[in-house]
């Protein structure tokens, strides 16, 4: 009898197990003749069920922390498995080259969150409550939410009183040298739930190579969401990150996205949300001496409400770096959405850019950026920045509208490396000039086949150029009288020919004469020989953005070949003649 019993103890137990690890199957990844099983390749981590003494090696003996992976010393090509519809309140430091992280299971995507709770609140009266937080001594505050939302970032100033004490409410700072929280609101904060970014950093990885991250969603930390620094093909496929960064580094405070730093190359990131972040949503840039940061591209993903920029590509002067170069920076069908518009306001009071291409004057140079098919609007600041010894810039097939600043902003005092090449985009109602062009030593621009509508101030204005200005085969279109082409002297190597104007009064103004209409513009000038004013623009229906001739427009077939320029807006190939305006009719 008591052996049947142990026998039958020994079946029931067995039953049990297998019935454990046929559930843990059910959301493994498939093998090779697609059926699930617990025998799988790589490493796994469930944060409720797994435990660090566990083999790690299959989904029915999971890893439980990110530490476990940060210290574990992995060979070869590895991938590991974080498991969806789990969180883990930690960071994950990428240990060895060669490595994968990615999700198993069904259900949401993993989160890495860098939050904790705060509370309870210390009363300081005048609407203001205080909350001691216990820190890390490596890690560092950023930014705080109030039941899921994000309050608005306010920078310390002496005390609590003087920071929050004209701030609007559900308003945060932080005393960075006593890990002190302050919030402003309305009612007690009891009622209420808050969370404050604890972590600097959810993902690191610094001097590794082969790395990829893809299916989780990162959050709340208070520097970087993923942090490349001198990463060779590290990439990054169907991430979402939001509410990051706002750490205190001492003489700024900071936090992007994704940030390839330094001497990284060959990165790209792909479909991919990023939102509510300080301060960049993507950002490659150099910070140190003598670094080359190469060939990373940005494609098909949707960035808004990010405090400094959408794609920030910046070689930093950091008090005093030099000898850095930047190179191959490819941003490709973008949606860049309300930057300057989040919880981190509009960083340093002039930024909220959709692109920002900046060399900090001594820093170094970037060269060869490009900026096809994306979409840029609704900026606290400018479309597109370009500033420094940037090189060549392409912005292509692009839609820049409805932004508070400038669409396409391209200024440089004294480089003479920077040229503009603005191709098939689309420039339209943006609230100061469509594009502004002030670089006088530059080696110019080409400015073929756009549509630019009823930017508030002036379509195109040339304030200062030298070597080349080409403007070829654009549409001009305005609601209601405007100067649609500004030079303020006179153009240096000029190309000025078949654009097509709708005439207005003052439409063009050059070296202090103004004229109305495109014929006294070419008896001054003798440019515009080939350029139509006083006829049908044609546009099909500008107040619903579609910027399409008509049948009767008289840009069809007004465009010069040679331009090299072989695509529409749309992807259409041009004719020959081609159409004038971003569309081939």
């Amino acid at each position: 009898m008591r052996n049947l019993k142990h026998a039958l103890f020994y079946i029931i137990s067995s039953l049990l197990l297998i019935s454990a690890c046929n559930e843990e199957k059910s959301s493994a990844p498939e093998n090779s003749s697609g059926e699930t099983s617990c025998l799988t390749s790589g490493y796994y981590v469930s944060s409720n069920s797994g435990d660090d003494s566990n083999s790690g090696t299959s989904p029915c003996s999971p890893w439980k922390s990110l530490s476990k992976v940060s210290g574990f010393s992995f060979s070869g090509s590895t991938t590991i498995y974080l498991k969806r519809g789990e969180t883990w309140n930690e960071k994950l430091v990428i240990p060895t080259d060669n490595l994968s992280i990615s999700a198993y299971g069904s259900g949401s995507l993993p989160i890495i969150s860098g939050s904790v709770a705060a509370g309870p609140w210390n009363n300081e009266g005048g609407g203001i409550y205080s909350y001691a937080a216990s820190i890390d001594a490596s890690e560092g505050l950023g930014n705080i939410s109030k039941d899921g939302t994000m309050m608005s970032f306010v920078e310390w100033d002496t005390d609590h009183s003087t920071t929050l004490g004209g701030a609007s409410d559900d308003s945060y700072t932080y005393d960075d040298s006593t890990d002190t929280v302050y919030i402003k609101v309305v009612t007690d904060p009891a009622s209420n739930t808050f969370e404050i970014s604890s972590i600097f950093t959810g993902i690191e990885a610094e001097n590794k190579s082969n790395v990829s991250v893809s299916n989780l969603n990162i959050t709340r930390f208070s520097l970087h969401g993923i942090n490349f620094k001198n990463c060779v093909n590290c990439d990054v496929t169907n991430v979402t990150i939001s509410q990051t960064g706002g750490a205190d580094l001492g003489p700024f405070y900071a936090g992007n996205g994704i940030e390839y730093g330094n001497t990284s190359s060959s990165g790209t990131v792909d479909s991919v949300t990023v939102s509510e972040i300080f301060d960049s949503c993507l950002s490659p840039q150099t910070f140190d001496n003598s670094q080359t940061l190469t060939n990373i591209t940005f494609k098909n993903s949707t960035l808004t409400k990010c405090g400094f920029a959408g794609v920030e590509i910046s070689i930093l002067s950091n008090g005093g770096t030099t000898g850095s170069t930047m190179s191959g920076i490819s941003v490709e069908n973008i949606i860049i959405s309300d930057t300057g518009k989040g919880w981190s306001g509009r960083r340093y009071g002039t930024e909220g850019h959709g692109i920002r291409i900046q060399a900090d004057s001594g820093a170094g140079t970037i060269s060869d950026t490009l900026v096809t098919r994306t979409q840029i609007s609704n900026a606290a600041g400018d479309g597109i920045k370009v500033l420094g010894d940037t090189g060549i810039s392409t912005v292509s097939r692009s839609k820049i509208n409805g932004n508070d600043g400038i669409g396409v902003n391209f200024s440089e005092a004294t480089s003479s490396t920077p040229k503009l090449n603005l191709y098939s985009s689309l420039i339209h109602n943006n609230s100061n000039y469509g594009v502004s062009f002030n670089c006088p030593s530059c080696q110019g621009f080409d400015i073929y086949h756009n549509t630019f509508y009823d930017n508030t101030t002036i379509n195109l204005a040339i304030f200062a150029q030298s070597n080349s200005a080409n403007l070829k085969n654009n549409v001009f279109y305005s609601s209601s009288a405007m100067t649609h082409f500004f030079v303020n002297s006179t153009l240096a190597s000029a190309d000025v020919d078949t654009n097509c104007y709708n005439d207005s009064t003052n439409l063009f103004g050059y070296n202090s004469a103004t004229y109305s209409t495109v014929s006294a513009f070419n008896a001054s000038t003798s440019f515009e020989a080939g350029g139509i004013g006083n006829g049908i623009v044609g546009l099909t229906n500008p107040a619903t953005e579609d910027f399409t001739l008509t049948s009767a427009s008289d840009c069809k077939s007004l465009g010069s070949t040679g331009t090299g320029v072989t695509l529409d807006y749309s992807g259409s190939t041009f004719s020959s003649p081609p159409s004038s305006g971003a569309y081939q009719f």
